[in-house]
């Protein structure tokens, strides 16, 4: 009898124990976008080890070709993922749409992510996504025009003048169609001028500073290419439709772009000689560059905060951003301890991408500064369609800061 009521006994146990387990069993579901094959698989892939690591969790991914679209509308209807992607530029509107939750403590080795990275998604000290990876801006030259030039090579210790001499000689070789500098007329290109100059959006005060002394040196240096007629619109190059275009087609010295367009020159022009350095530094004794950079979210929503916290640590941390800098797509681990990892795949000749993580800074507006970055950007075009000077833009933009600045 005694031996019956013990089997009787295990298999109640055995019967609890199933029941526990399943109550422990916890679906994600995770969203991003859709981007390269690669790098396709190469979410796939990684959401497939953490599975493999915690048995307990299973995980729904969506890779979304139009997830712009999608997620929106989930975050408007209130039912969203527990995990999903978020772009810089969507950060302060998220965040005060309160569909986002605060990182806190919960984000492993914060030390070793790069401050500007965080400072990205990052509202009022609240950090409230992960990045995943990102890129910088850096000066692309061609080696073959520079030799036609007698000109040497660019190199970290380049200053504006440097680079508005090589495109002076460049442009002075008379080659059909060649100019010195690529200049689109986009702020987020520029804009690395005006941070390496000292260059500050907003005052301690709140106000603009947008049209300061450096700020205004630094449009001026940028557009002065363009102005002179030793640099071009990209669409004046070849009818190129980007600085990477014009650049690839032989038919710019030098332009500014991020490491994206590595791939692209290799892919879509490889017979191109070309180099890249970071960007020349001002009379201020500053290089400047730009970053941009998406991260990994948990939705403000989500029932299951520990193992959405445990996803995202394990998509970004320090073996996550390992597997990025080993994957070769292009973009570069938020790491600084997976740097040299993702030059040994990519090439020790892309430091300057590297080497300006530590001063990039990424240009994120306020929520309800949407009229301040269509006035910068439509500056910007001005400028470089040499409608108003650098000083008159600027002073029209600092304006229109300032007038929702007073609002707010």
């Amino acid at each position: 009898m005694r031996k019956s009521f013990m089997l009787v006994a295990l298999a109640a146990l055995l019967v609890l124990a199933g029941a526990v387990s399943a109550q422990d069993q916890v679906t994600l579901e995770v969203w991003t976008g859709s981007s390269s094959d690669v790098e396709n698989q190469f979410k796939e892939t990684q959401i497939a080890a953490f599975e493999e690591a915690n048995p307990n969790i299973d995980v729904n991914l969506l890779i979304a070709p139009d997830y712009g679209t999608q997620i929106q509308a989930a975050l408007a209807s209130g039912d969203y993922p527990d995990v999903f992607t978020v772009g810089q530029f969507d950060v302060p509107s998220y965040v005060d749409s309160g569909v986002l939750m605060p990182a806190g403590d919960a984000i492993e080795a914060p030390e070793d992510i790069y401050p500007g990275l965080l400072q990205a998604f990052t509202v009022d000290g609240e950090v409230y996504a992960v990045p995943k990876d990102f890129s910088t801006l850096a000066l692309f030259y061609n080696k073959d025009l520079f030799d036609a030039a007698g000109v040497e090579y660019p190199t970290a210790d380049w200053t504006w003048q440097d680079m508005y001499a090589a495109a002076e000689a460049i442009a002075g070789l008379g080659q059909e169609g060649v100019t010195g500098f690529s200049a689109a007329a986009d702020i987020n290109r520029w804009l690395a001028f005006f941070y390496g100059n000292g260059g500050v959006i907003a005052n301690e005060d709140g106000s603009s500073g947008v049209n300061s002394e450096a700020g205004v040196a630094a449009l001026d240096f940028y557009s002065s290419f363009v102005r002179d007629g030793i640099g071009a619109l990209p669409s004046d190059i070849g009818g190129a439709g980007w600085n990477g275009e014009a650049f690839g087609k032989g038919l710019a010295g030098m332009t500014i772009e991020g490491n994206w367009a590595i791939g692209y020159l290799q892919e879509q022009f490889p017979d191109v000689n070309w180099g890249v350095t970071e960007i020349p530094g001002s009379e201020a004794g500053m290089n400047g560059s730009l970053t941009f950079t998406e991260g990994w979210a948990v939705g403000a929503n989500t029932e299951h905060p520990e193992e959405a916290w445990a996803l995202v640590n394990f998509l970004t941390g320090t073996e996550g951003a390992a597997s990025v800098a080993e994957a070769g797509f292009g973009v570069m681990p938020a790491r600084a301890s997976s740097g040299e990892a993702w030059l040994a795949t990519r090439g020790e000749e892309f430091q300057p991408f590297v080497s300006a993580a530590d001063y990039a800074v990424a240009p994120v507006f306020p929520l309800g500064f949407g009229d301040f970055n269509t006035s910068f950007g439509e500056a910007t075009t001005d400028v470089l369609a040499g409608n108003q000077t650098a000083q008159e833009a600027l002073n029209s933009v600092a304006e229109v800061w300032n007038e929702i600045q007073a609002e707010q």
